[in-house]
């Protein structure tokens, strides 16, 4: 929304409020207390937004990675058949763009226009 742009979401609650009713779509307004969820690391709020993602396709080779799992030698043993064969059992698709700056950079390339995409050691 263009004429809240540059401002910390938060400080712009009250003025959004404004603008929803000025235009007649709003609804209801009411404060509820409730608990809410904070980074551990800067304990700041964490603000809930749709970003483009990429995602590892986990599920659709679950079989293999579990038969690669089978001849892997583990130490200690125990991985083997518990945590990372039960991790391997529920794997579900993996978001690995995570936005953090703890995180780790992907090596993907592209070409300005996105025709051309390339993942560095990639299996293709």
């Amino acid at each position: 929304i263009a004429d809240f742009k540059g401002r910390y979401v938060k400080d712009c609650d009250k003025d959004i409020t404004k603008d929803l009713k000025a235009r007649g779509r709003l609804i209801k307004s009411k404060m509820i207390v409730h608990s809410y969820p904070f980074c551990w690391r800067s304990e700041t709020p964490l603000i809930y937004k749709a970003v483009p993602s990429w995602f590892v396709r986990v599920e659709g080779m679950k079989d293999d990675l579990l038969a690669c799992n089978a001849q892997t030698r583990w130490v200690p043993d125990f991985v083997k058949e518990k945590r990372f064969h039960n991790w391997l059992v529920g794997a579900r698709d993996w978001a690995i763009s995570r936005d953090r700056f703890w995180g780790t950079p992907l090596p993907i390339w592209h070409s300005e226009d996105w025709e051309e995409v390339v993942c560095v050691s990639s299996v293709e």
